[in-house]
């Protein structure tokens, strides 16, 4: 017989979670492969949020939320997670505070990823990052970070796009994938146009996921995004039986 399950029934109400994603609060559609859909997974997630740290505070800079995160991240480790991340890349700024009061591994934005592409490629070939606003993510807030990118960085936003900036800043309640596509496409194919050089891409925010393999069919490089972030901390902690 297997060992005892102890059960702590004060600090859980549900168990087996892979994966624990803090959110922000706010009200977007959420198709299948974002990060805030549970079918983009093959293990499982739980999610929790962050109150009151809308989409325009995490891009603009919101340091007075760092301890609601670092609340949020405990009490996803109570619940029995086995890592945890976030469905914003600019939680960046979250990831020191974060990372101090946890015990498991947390990786709370797609960005941590540059310094992993940054040692594949060869340092004058470009890093192309798609985020949702490219007024706010700047070199220094990346520098500020901890994050040392000898690469140049291409950043480009998506914020001018008429179908992601109604769905994802102005929250109207639907999205138009089929056009989201096509405008991250369209950007994606402006960098290549800019330096055919580039390296890889970056997709910065957790909405992006889903248009990854039309990008990387499009463009012909490798592309990284929250999904390859989440999916490699997943794995190492449940790595596969090498015998029966």
């Amino acid at each position: 017989m297997g060992q005892p399950v102890l059960l702590n029934s004060a600090r859980r109400v549900s168990s087996g979670h892979a994966v624990g994603i803090l959110e922000l609060d706010c009200l977007l559609s959420f198709i299948p492969g974002d990060v805030d859909n549970a079918s983009t997974y093959k293990y499982p997630v739980i999610y929790r949020m962050v109150p009151d740290l809308s989409t325009a505070a995490c891009l603009s800079g919101a340091p007075q939320f760092a301890s609601a995160v670092v609340d949020g991240a405990v009490a996803l480790e109570a619940e029995g997670v086995r890592v945890i991340s976030s469905d914003c890349g600019f939680m960046l700024q979250f990831q020191d505070a974060v990372r101090q009061r946890v015990g498991v591994p947390a990786a709370m934005s797609s960005m941590l990823q540059l310094a992993i592409i940054s040692q594949m490629i060869a340092p004058d070939r470009p890093i192309g990052v798609l985020t949702a606003d490219s007024s706010n993510l700047t070199p220094e807030f990346i520098a500020s970070a901890g994050l040392k990118i000898p690469n140049p960085l291409i950043i480009r936003g998506m914020q001018d796009y008429p179908e992601f900036k109604t769905a994802i800043f102005d929250e109207k309640g639907s999205l138009d994938s089929d056009l989201i596509c096509q405008e991250v496409i369209m950007e994606a194919k402006s960098i290549m146009a800019e330096r055919p050089d580039t390296g890889a891409l970056l997709l910065e925010c957790s909405m992006m996921p889903p248009y990854a393999r039309a990008l990387q069919d499009a463009v012909g490089i490798p592309v990284f995004d929250f999904i390859s972030l989440i999916d490699l901390m997943e794995a190492a902690t449940r790595p596969p039986k090498a015998f029966a």
